[in-house]
């Protein structure tokens, strides 16, 4: 028995459907990747830790094992405060950002403790920030008071002694971990919102 033979054109035309049928298939499964700035200062930066152990990357780790397509980028500047970082806000925050992790003018940061700025001028400084961002259209998180409930924990930090008269109280890569996950749900949710609107 015979069989028969596609026309080329015919073929083609499968062929087209074929193709257009599997990028529709894959459009559904693979999101845009979700762009997130960790900005801040010293605590975001990780200062005397290593790049990969810092809150940013840990962040970015536990997101990714959750099977979120993201990127954190890590803006922490040692010793900034509420003015430097709107100084530097549009250099560092790129247009195409997501979503930015704020940790900065807090009471007891380098605001008050080394610029004896007031917390309410802190404050100020740090809504400034925040209202630059939302006007922008990014989503943000601040993280308020990034030590709660280990402050007084040695064996999570880098310094061997907590000088209160200063901000040299640094966290480690273990207590970053307990901030990652502290923080994790509320930053996850924003996340799965950006995926909402991604093309």
């Amino acid at each position: 028995m015979d069989v028969p033979v596609l026309w080329p054109r015919m073929r083609s035309v499968m062929a087209g459907a074929a193709l257009a049928s599997a990028i529709s298939l894959g459009a559904t499964v693979v999101k845009a990747e979700v762009r997130i700035v960790a900005l801040g200062d010293s605590a975001i930066r990780g200062r005397g830790v290593s790049a990969s152990e810092a809150y940013p990357a840990q962040l970015e780790a536990a997101l990714r094992a959750r099977g979120h397509r993201v990127t954190v980028l890590n803006q922490g500047v040692n010793g900034d405060t509420t003015a430097g970082v709107l100084a530097r806000l549009d250099r560092a925050v790129p247009q195409d950002t997501d979503i930015v992790v704020l940790n900065i003018g807090d009471a007891r940061g380098n605001d008050v403790v080394l610029h004896h700025l007031s917390p309410a001028a802190a404050e100020a400084g740090a809504q400034s920030i925040i209202g630059r961002l939302r006007a922008k259209g990014i989503a943000v998180y601040r993280i308020s008071r990034m030590q709660q409930g280990i402050v007084d924990r040695s064996d999570l930090h880098v310094e061997q002694v907590h000088d209160k008269s200063n901000t040299m109280w640094h966290l480690n890569a273990a207590g970053y971990a307990i901030v990652v996950q502290r923080t994790l749900p509320p930053i996850e949710a924003l996340v799965k919102e950006a995926e909402k609107r991604s093309p």
